[in-house]
C-alpha cells in the first residue's frame, strides 16, 4: 500500500515505526545488573528448541571476518566535539527533539550520521573520532527546527536532505545538499518542491524533484550535474521502493484512498519510464526471482484489511515488473512483524524480539527464535557470515544464524540513556568485519562479532 504523503517536516524513512519504549535509563541500569552473566548466551529457541552453547561465537571461527587493521571497539555520540567544522554537537540548531533520532550509513572508512537537530557529521569508523560536523544550509538560518536525513554516500559525496520548520510565519523549507566526505564542506545544494516526491539516492544517482513538483531529475552526487529528467503521474504522490538496484516509484493519489497505484519503473541510464497499474495493497519488501515481492495483508470475515505495515500478512504476491503479471502464494500462517528479504528468505521481527524465517518460495516457516531485544531494529543480513543482526534502543545487539535461527549471542545494553519514544529505531551497520551500531538517542559504537563482549573505549 502507498501511504499518503508525509508532512513536509517529516523525513521519508523506510517503514518508520512509531513505538513506545518500555526501557528508561533506570531500566537499562537494572537490566545491566540483572542480566550480566547470561545475555551473551541468550534465550534462543531456533526451531523452537535450539540453545546456543557457551562457545557459540568461537566454535566456527571461519564464520567471522577479521576486523580491519587499527580498529578498536570504540563508543561515542553524535554530539561529541568535532575536529573540523561545527565543533559542538548540542545547541548548534534551534531544534528541540521531534522524535527522529540520528540515522547513519557506513562508507569507505567513515560513519556518516544526521538526524533531528543533529547536524551532518562524519565519524572515523576505526577510531570513533568525530572528524567534522557540517553547518546548516542557508535556507534554514532563522529560528526554528532542523531535521537532517542522510540520503547516502556515493560518487565521493555525502548526500543530505535538510528540512527547516520556522517557529513562526514562513513555510517549511526542504533542501538537498552534497557534502565533501573529507571535510564536510558543501559542494552544491538545491531547494526542493516535495509536493509529489522527496529526494532520494539510487545507486550512483541522486533523484531530486523539480521546482514545479511535476518531474524528477537525476543528478550527479558529486557535482549536481543533470543526467536526465522524468515526468511523474499528475495528481499523485510517489515514494521510492525498497528494491535494491532497481529504480521504482510507487505512486497513488495524494490524500485520498485508492484501490490501485502506478508502479513507475525508471531506466537508470536515460530516465525512460514504464508505467504499470497494480493493486494498492500490501507492503513491497524487495525482489525475488526477478519479481517484486509484496506481502498482502490479512482480511477479516467481511473482507476488510486488518493490521498495518507490520501485518498480519496472509500471502506473498510476486509482480513481474515488465508486464504487471502477478502470482500469489498463501503463507502457511498469518505472520506479523517488520519484514526483511534476502537470499530467498523473509524474516519477520516482532516488537517483542521474536524472529521468524519464512521461505519466499513456499510461504512455509523455516524457524522461529526468541530474543530479549525490546523494539528491535530492522534486520541486517551478513551473507558471508550467514548471520542476522538486530539491535534495540538501549544498545543491546543480537546475532542469529540464518540457516537454523540459533541465537549466537546477545550483548548487554550500551546506550548511555533511553529517552527516545520510538519514532526512529536503532540500526546495525556492517564495516569490514566489524559492526557499527547507532541508537535513537545518539550513541554510536562498534563491536567485533567474534568477540562481542569486549569493552569499548571512548571515541
Amino acid at each position: 500500500m502507498v501511504r499518503t504523503r508525509p508532512a513536509a517536516e517529516e523525513p521519508v524513512r523506510r517503514r518508520s515505526r512509531v513505538r513506545p519504549l518500555w526501557a528508561t535509563a533506570g531500566t537499562v541500569g537494572a537490566l545491566a545488573l540483572g542480566l550480566t552473566g547470561y545475555l551473551l548466551l541468550g534465550p534462543g529457541i531456533g526451531n523452537d528448541d535450539a540453545r546456543p552453547g557457551a562457545g557459540a561465537a568461537t566454535s566456527a571461527p571461519s564464520r567471522w571476518t577479521a576486523v580491519p587493521s587499527g580498529w578498536k571497539p570504540w563508543q561515542t555520540t553524535v554530539y561529541a566535539t568535532a575536529a573540523q567544522g561545527v565543533k559542538k554537537g548540542r545547541g548548534v540548531t534551534d531544534a528541540g527533539s521531534q522524535g527522529f533520532g540520528p540515522k547513519c550509513q557506513v562508507h569507505d572508512g567513515g560513519v556518516y550520521c544526521a538526524g533531528d537537530g543533529v547536524l551532518p557529521l562524519r565519524i572515523d569508523a576505526l577510531t570513533g573520532q568525530t572528524l567534522w560536523r557540517a553547518e546548516p544550509l542557508p535556507a534554514g538560518t532563522g529560528k526554528g527546527a532542523h531535521t537532517f536525513t542522510v540520503l547516502g554516500v556515493a560518487d565521493d559525496a555525502m548526500l543530505v536532505e535538510q528540512t527547516f520548520s520556522p517557529d513562526y510565519g514562513d513555510d517549511v523549507v526542504v533542501s538537498v545538499a552534497a557534502l565533501d566526505p573529507g571535510t564536510g564542506k558543501r559542494l552544491w545544494h538545491r531547494t526542493l518542491n516535495v509536493d509529489s516526491v522527496r529526494a532520494f539516492r539510487s545507486g550512483d544517482l541522486v533523484i531530486v524533484p523539480d521546482a514545479g513538483g511535476r518531474s524528477v531529475t537525476a543528478r550527479s552526487p558529486r557535482t549536481g550535474a543533470e543526467r536526465w529528467t522524468a515526468g511523474l503521474p499528475q495528481g499523485q504522490y510517489c515514494r521510492p521502493t525498497n528494491t535494491g538496484e532497481d529504480l521504482f516509484l510507487q505512486c497513488a493519489p495524494d490524500m485520498m484512498p485508492s484501490d490501485h497505484m502506478v508502479l513507475l519503473a525508471l531506466d537508470r541510464a536515460d530516465g525512460s519510464a514504464r508505467r504499470l497499474t497494480v493493486p494498492n495493497e500490501g507492503v513491497l519488501v524487495g525482489t525475488y526471482d526477478g519479481r517484486l515481492l509484496f506481502l498482502d495483508p490479512a482480511k477479516d470475515e467481511d473482507g476488510n484489511t486488518v493490521g498495518g505495515e507490520e501485518g498480519p500478512f496472509s500471502r506473498i504476491r510476486l509482480v513481474d515488473p515488465a508486464t504487471g503479471a502477478a502470482t500469489t502464494t498463501r503463507l502457511a500462517q498469518r505472520f506479523e512483524g517488520n519484514a526483511s528479504l534476502a537470499d530467498g528468505t523473509l524474516w519477520f521481527a516482532t516488537t517483542s524480539g521474536q524472529v521468524t524465517a519464512v521461505s519466499a518460495r513456499t510461504g512455509e516457516r523455516q524457524w522461529q527464535t526468541r530474543t530479549s531485544l525490546e523494539q528491535p531494529s530492522d534486520i541486517t543480513h551478513d551473507p558471508r557470515a550467514r548471520v542476522l543482526y538486530m539491535s534495540s534502543a538501549s544498545g543491546r545487539v543480537a546475532a542469529l544464524d540464518t540457516r537454523k535461527g540459533t541465537l549466537l549471542w546477545e550483548t548487554l545494553p550500551r546506550a548511555q540513556r533511553v529517552t527516545n519514544q520510538g519514532w526512529s529505531l536503532s540500526e546495525v551497520l556492517l564495516h569490514r568485519g566489524a559492526l557499527v551500531v547507532a541508537t535513537p538517542d545518539g550513541d554510536v559504537f562498534t563491536l567485533d562479532p567474534a568477540h562481542p563482549d569486549r569493552k569499548p573505549v571512548s571515541g
